[in-house]
């Protein structure tokens, strides 16, 4: 853990650096010449400049990137929440200079409204939302003593770990700051728009960078020499096999014409592989959809808005609005409840789980996911148990997860993660369940009831499954094993893990990496990492769906990308996943006969984020199947687990 730490902070510092950098781009540092005042960073829900800080306002520094500030030792910095923002965030200090004064700066809870800190002392800040983790901003307070852009010898994380500024992590965060404030620098994998199929990264030119020991360097040469640029992107291709059914996906910063905000959701046919809908919902403006589910007869998509205050309802087939209901603030992702069909929806931006009639005509109650007393656990990717009775959710604001007794609405457990816990999942048969920890890039593996985490042959409670750092045996294939400083085991490893779900027979773990831009597998018999494929840049959402005449396709979206992975996790059927391999990777843009309620203006196919294949194929929920789709499952896929 010590170590993931360490490697968390020299991540902090790369993101620092990145902002800094990026921010002074043929950007003169006089403008941070008035003493004494207030910058005030805006809370936004485009992709980009999440917190924004108005361009022309002292300390604001508008090159490149609109999310840095530069000011002086003494000055303030401010986040508005609410001004362009449909819902609550937090400004959380992720890194400070060693020792800085009235550091850490955080929040008991997301907030509408202002907060303000003063920056007594020279060096690099980054803030950030622990709800949309994304979402940064960076505040230089600039000391004109020293040669260059002085980013100090050391920083601390918000854990308490202290780090200097260099690393081969810090290059690559840096690298990746770029890729994530910058959608023109998202990987186009459209040939019609990107012919060569090349992804060039656009760094700014004549940078001078303090970095550890005083050594003044120039960023885009040392990013170019380290990583290089214009590097080939796999194309487009379909799998041999086909799917049944659908797979949706919230194309979460795609903008269309007729919305302020915005995000589609996109359905493709997993029989001729092609987009057959987009589904904006110009109505409502629909805000930054973020995750989906469905009900037990498969005709409504459940839709969360993220950056909002609602659950949608709209028809599968025909893309029309059937409800848009008020459910809390940040409503992050949905789950129906497989005994009643009732509709779960976590309230990110809170302490609670909003359940609601089937079909979201109402809301029920409330299942609290903290105790009286506890600050609000804010939690994000829950998951419900086959029968019903359970529900566990991993709490970001708590470093924390919550087993849920569903029907008298109790809490049942909870148990210690890492740092900020983003996604669950769980065995088939509820036996355990898996939460993914962001900041950590590990997983936790939690029994309910007796041991049953796998550790050397033996069962426990709990396990950490390292992602990033820890030696393993990936079927005589080195895996995970990254050094942070050198560089080696980077692509063969999974940082900033997010969706992780179990597939439907209870064999495998399967976990979008968004850092490392890779998908890692866990067996669950051993609970040990397995594989690790290449994935796309941001790679974020996981869900399985039925394959033709048997077995599972685990379809994986990207943030900052504008295609969906098809990864088939186990082509021989023979519970191992050592022969996984991707098999299809589509683009998520419109084609020819792809229906449409709004025209895509910006940012084509870009930030898929949540995933929905349709037919629901989990244990509990396959069963309850239409005949129609149950008769196109075999008898093994219709009755998965054991």
């Amino acid at each position: 853990m010590k170590k993931l730490f360490i490697v968390l902070s020299a991540t902090v510092t790369v993101c620092l650096i990145a902002w800094v950098l990026f921010g002074l781009w043929n950007q003169p540092l006089s403008q941070a010449a008035t003493p004494n005042i207030v910058v005030n960073f805006i809370a936004t829900d485009d992709p980009g400049p999440w917190f924004h800080c108005p361009s022309g306002t002292p300390g604001c520094v508008a090159a490149g990137t609109q999310s840095l500030a530069v000011i002086q030792k003494g000055d303030t910095v401010q986040i508005t929440n609410g001004v362009q923002t449909n819902t609550v965030h937090t400004f959380t200090s992720l890194l400070w200079p060693t020792g800085a004064q009235n550091m850490p700066f955080d929040q008991e809870a997301a907030f509408h409204g202002t907060r303000s800190v003063k920056l007594q002392d020279a060096g690099l800040y980054v803030f950030v939302c622990k709800l949309h983790p994304f979402m940064l901003a960076a505040t230089i307070v600039d000391d004109d003593k020293t040669p260059g852009l002085d980013l100090g010898e050391s920083i601390t994380l918000i854990n308490g770990i202290t780090v200097p500024t260099s690393s081969d992590l810090a290059t690559r965060l840096l690298r990746a700051f770029f890729l994530i404030t910058n959608p023109a620098n998202y990987q186009d994998r459209n040939p019609a728009t990107n012919p060569s199929l090349t992804w060039h990264i656009a760094y700014p030119s004549g940078v001078p960078v303090r970095i550890t020991g005083g050594a003044v360097v120039d960023l885009k040469d040392t990013l170019e020499g380290r990583y290089g640029n214009d590097i080939p992107l796999a194309g487009p291709f379909k799998p041999s096999q086909k799917g049944i059914g659908e797979v949706w996906v919230d194309t979460e910063y795609e903008k269309t014409a007729s919305k302020t905000k915005p995000g589609t959701a996109t359905a493709v046919d997993t029989s001729s592989w092609k987009v057959t809908r987009k589904v904006a919902l110009p109505l409502i403006n629909m805000n930054n959809p973020h995750n989906m589910w469905t009900d037990i007869g498969q005709t409504v998509i459940y839709q969360t808005q993220w950056f909002d205050t609602k659950l949608t309802a709209f028809n599968r087939t025909t893309g029309a609005l059937m409800q848009n209901i008020e459910v809390g603030e940040a409503p992050a992702h949905v789950m129906t409840r497989v005994d009643t069909d009732q509709v779960h929806v976590s309230i990110n931006g809170g302490g609670d789980v909003v359940e609601l009639n089937p079909f979201a005509a109402s809301i029920n109650r409330r299942i609290p996911t903290q105790f009286s007393g506890e600050r609000p656990a804010q939690p994000h990717a829950h998951w419900m148990s086959f029968d019903g009775t359970k529900m566990v959710t991993p709490n970001s604001n708590t470093n924390d997860s919550t087993r849920i007794d569903v029907i008298p609405g109790t809490i049942a457990a909870k148990t210690s993660t890492g740092w900020l816990p983003i996604a669950s999942s769980m065995m088939p048969d509820a036996s355990k369940y898996y939460v993914s920890n962001y900041l950590d890039s590990t997983i936790t593996c939690i029994s309910i009831g007796s041991p049953a985490c796998k550790q050397q042959g033996s069962n426990v409670a709990t396990k950490n499954i390292d992602l990033l750092l820890e030696p393993t045996d990936c079927g005589g294939t080195p895996c995970a094993n990254y050094d942070p400083i050198g560089g080696t085991g980077f692509s063969s490893s999974g940082a900033l893990p997010i969706q992780t779900p179990v597939s439907p027979n209870g064999k495998f773990v399967v976990t979008a990496n968004t850092l490392t831009g890779t998908i890692t597998i866990i067996n669950t018999a051993t609970d040990m990492l397995a594989k690790v494929l290449p994935c796309s840049a941001g790679c974020h959402g996981v869900n399985f769906g039925a394959k033709k005449n048997g077995g599972y396709y685990a379809y994986v979206s990207s943030k900052f990308s504008n295609d969906l992975i098809i990864v088939d996790p186990d082509p021989n059927n023979d519970g191992n996943p050592a022969d996984a391999q991707v098999v299809g990777r589509l683009l998520l843009v419109v084609g020819g006969g792809t229906a449409t309620d709004d025209a895509v203006s910006a940012h084509a196919g870009m930030g898929g984020q949540g995933v929905l294949p349709i037919p629901l194929v989990y244990n509990g929920w396959v069963q309850k199947l239409p005949d129609f789709w149950k008769n196109q499952l075999t008898p093994s896929q219709r009755n998965p687990f054991p």
